[in-house]
């Protein structure tokens, strides 16, 4: 394609879709015409218009479809991805477009639809008592009660299990063991321990039960073992499209492998500078290694239609920190609003908790200056990014490590009682009251991303009970809200007497004597009124801007980000040192400052902990960034 001249290309595009209403740049036209039965990777830089060249290659294949009984598949990550892209099919190629004998939709439903629920029962040895071999699903985080029969003791003294859905098969010979749990490390099990833990996975699978890990390993396993029917997949859907590459596991790329192998074509859309799951097993280093292998063509967007310039080349300079090699070079599309757009700011702990201000004010400053009301930075569109939520729980309404278990539960009535009340009061109403309680009554050993969810309720079970206690405790005559003016010492007293009351309906709970104890009054607060504390917790920011991690973000266009370090190097990828480090152990922390870093349109601010002779500046500086005072 290469000799052809731009315009013939987009003729040829246009020849075969429905209305092409957009100027298409020739890389994209490049992998558009790219012949559909030879493999390639398209590597696409952020804000290329990625999921809109997807939709446009799939439509300009499925025009010329002739064959009734067999089709492509296009995969995508999740269901939003999916739609977006079957939307853009539909709208090149028509609605029918995306019906049979195409697949447009998440890699799970098809491995589900088309291995998994046919086929896996016959290597599972799954023997169901009804004509229905189809497998149930249930979470890796779940805990309900008839898994309980799965469960394996790993140590008496002290005690400790493994529930059966927080382990599976890896995709190896022979196949291995693999958490996904942090709470199990299955790195220095003995044999006959390592061997129940194999026998209650295959007593799991054999009832019909798998996990999304499992039922991978299941049509890894099917495939592999079976000709037959991994010929049939292949005739079915000879050429698959991946898009969102850089987040396939070691057990997808393996299923992959497998059809490659006996001859599907496989499509790579993605950005491995983006691969941040290595929690999921997601290695990148795998994902070069299928590339490689497979010969895909590596077909590059270097236009950026989201970022200013400025922004751009840091995203470029951290690439470079990621791959050990010099970026190819990215140019961006949007338009600079202010020469200041990529700042550094250092921050004393003092100056912490005013960060979020900060950042509006900063939002503000740079919309006065601007006489078009179009191109203005929306604050409801920006963001204050971090590795994890502790270093957000500074800022927001939700429990710091600063609040006591009593605090805690006053404050989360403060954000039930917001008028109106929003999705985010009751969320962090619920998971403050949810860390408080599980403090006092199952010594804090809980699921903080599930409201502290302790491990004998389900999540559901859990959040249930924190709502009939929040509605419980808010009735007014139960005299704990509203606070009127109250001090704590006579509050406290008042919420000891309905917790005592409640505490029966706690399932299994630490012993009410030893818990009564710890519900007292906020050192040197016993005179002070509870309103006044409580809404001197609450900062007023919090509604105007949203805060999320890094992961929450992945694949958003923001107008303005602030990424916030945490202050020490104990949040592992989130302090700032960890984002510009050679380190090749650490080139997932880089890969994560490449994410956040690359969201934004207009403004990008890194706040940094001040150290003393940090001989990291120079470094932050050369990637783009303006030291500039914010106090």
């Amino acid at each position: 394609m290469g000799r052809l001249l731009i315009e013939e290309k987009l003729n040829i595009v246009q020849s075969r879709i429905i209305k092409l209403d957009l100027q298409l740049s020739e890389e994209q036209l490049d992998f558009i015409l790219h012949p559909m039965l030879q493999n390639c990777y398209l590597s696409a830089c952020p804000g290329s218009g990625k999921t809109e060249v997807v939709g446009i290659k799939a439509a300009y294949e499925i025009a010329e479809w002739k064959d009734n009984f067999c089709g492509i598949a296009v995969l995508s990550f999740t269901k939003n991805a999916a739609k977006e892209i079957s939307d853009r099919i539909k709208k090149y190629s028509g609605v029918s477009s995306v019906r049979h004998p195409h697949f447009v939709g998440t890699i799970d439903s098809w491995l589900h639809s088309y291995l998994l629920h046919p086929f896996a029962h016959k290597t599972a040895n799954y023997d169901s008592k009804s004509d229905d071999k189809s497998f149930r699903i249930i979470d890796n985080e779940e805990r309900y009660d008839f898994l309980t029969s799965f469960k394996t003791v790993l140590s008496v003294k002290p005690y400790k299990d493994a529930w059966v859905n927080e382990y599976y098969f890896e995709c190896t010979e022979p196949p291995t063991l693999q958490s996904q749990s942090r709470y199990l490390d299955l790195s220095n099990i003995l044999n006959p321990i390592k061997e129940t833990l194999e026998k209650n996975k295959k007593k799991l699978l054999k009832a019909g039960l798998a996990t999304y890990a499992d039922a991978e390993f299941l049509c890894y396993y099917m495939l592999k073992n079976r000709a037959s029917i991994l010929s049939l997949i292949v005739k079915r859907f000879p050429v698959i499209y991946i898009d969102e590459c850089q987040d396939l596991s070691l057990n997808q790329l393996e299923i992959l492998q497998l059809l490659n192998d006996s001859g599907a074509k496989v499509h790579f859309v993605g950005d491995r500078n983006q691969s941040i799951y290595e929690f999921k097993k997601v290695y990148v280093e795998k994902i070069n290694n299928f590339i490689i292998k497979n010969g895909m063509t590596e077909i590059h967007l270097t236009k950026n239609f989201r970022s200013n310039q400025n922004i751009v080349n840091v995203a470029m300079g951290l690439e470079s920190y990621n791959t050990g090699k010099t970026a190819k070079k990215i140019i961006g599309h949007e338009v600079l609003l202010t020469e200041e757009c990529c700042l550094v700011w250092e921050y004393e702990p003092s100056d912490f908790i005013s960060l979020p201000q900060n950042f509006i004010n900063i939002i503000k400053d740079i919309n006065l200056s601007l006489s078009e009301e179009s191109v203005k930075i929306e604050i409801n569109n920006s963001v204050i990014l971090a590795r994890a939520h502790s270093t957000l729980s500074l800022f927001k309404n939700t429990p710091g490590s600063k609040l006591s278990k009593i605090e805690l539960i006053a404050n989360a009535l403060s954000c039930w009682s917001n008028t109106p009340r929003t999705g985010k009061d009751m969320q962090n109403a619920l998971h403050q009251l949810g860390k408080s309680l599980c403090m006092l009554g199952y010594n804090g050993s809980g699921n903080h991303q599930n409201q502290y969810c302790p491990e004998n309720y389900t999540n559901f079970e859990w959040r249930a009970l924190l709502f009939d206690l929040i509605t419980s405790i808010s009735t007014p005559e139960n005299k704990i809200f509203p606070f009127d003016d109250v001090n704590w010492k006579d509050w406290t007293a008042s919420l000891k007497s309905f917790l005592k009351n409640y505490w029966n309906n706690l399932r299994d709970p630490n012993n009410w004597d030893s818990v009564k104890t710890k519900i007292k009054s906020p050192s040197g607060f016993a005179d002070k009124p509870v309103a006044e504390t409580v809404a001197a917790i609450q900062n007023s920011y919090t509604n105007s801007v949203r805060m999320t991690t890094f992961h929450d973000v992945k694949g958003e266009t923001l107008d303005a980000a602030l990424i916030v370090s945490s202050p020490n190097k104990k949040s592992k990828g989130g302090h700032f040192e960890h984002w510009i480090s050679q380190n090749s152990s650490e080139s997932e922390y880089v890969r994560f400052a490449y994410v956040a870093s690359s969201r934004p349109k207009h403004l990008l601010i890194w706040a940094i902990p001040k150290v003393k002779n940090n001989k990291h500046l120079k470094r932050i500086q050369e990637l783009g960034f303006s030291l500039k005072s914010f106090t």
